[in-house]
């Protein structure tokens, strides 16, 4: 840059008038090249800041939305490691329902047949107590009692 160039050429100028002078004005114009090195420096930087400022307000809505995206995906990612857990235990349960599946409809069979037999009995038991409700109605019309 501009700046490498001016103190490049002023180091060779000064190197060979550094020879040739005495101390103290080698001193004199070391001051010199530094005073003029540090103008430089506090030129520049103000012209980095200019730049910086520049590119801060250039870049501020890319930053911003750079930011938005990646809190998107956090909150993506997030709701994706909850799904395959939610994933994983479903599928779990759901080979534990079908293993059980057919335990359960053989219980369900077995107390269906319970039932059954229950229901034919009770309905025998229930004939067989009408049959007698008949007969003893019968037989107290024969003895001339009247039925309650």
């Amino acid at each position: 840059s501009v700046t490498e160039r001016s103190c490049s050429t002023l180091v060779r100028a000064s190197t060979l008038e550094l020879q040739c002078q005495a101390r103290k004005d080698r001193i004199e114009f070391l001051e010199k090249a530094l005073d003029v090195n540090r103008q430089l420096m506090t030129k520049e930087a103000k012209q980095a800041a200019k730049i910086e400022k520049k590119l801060k307000v250039i870049l501020g809505g890319y930053q911003a939305k750079a930011m938005a995206l990646c809190k998107q995906i956090e909150e993506i990612n997030d709701q994706l490691d909850t799904v395959s857990v939610e994933n994983v235990t479903y599928s779990k349960l759901r080979e534990t329902e079908q293993s059980i599946i057919p335990y359960r409809l053989q219980k369900l069979q077995e107390h269906l047949l319970r039932q059954s037999d229950r229901e034919k009995g009770l309905q025998e038991k229930f004939k067989y107590l009408l049959d007698q409700r008949k007969e003893l109605t019968i037989e107290m019309a024969k003895l001339g009692i009247s039925p309650l």
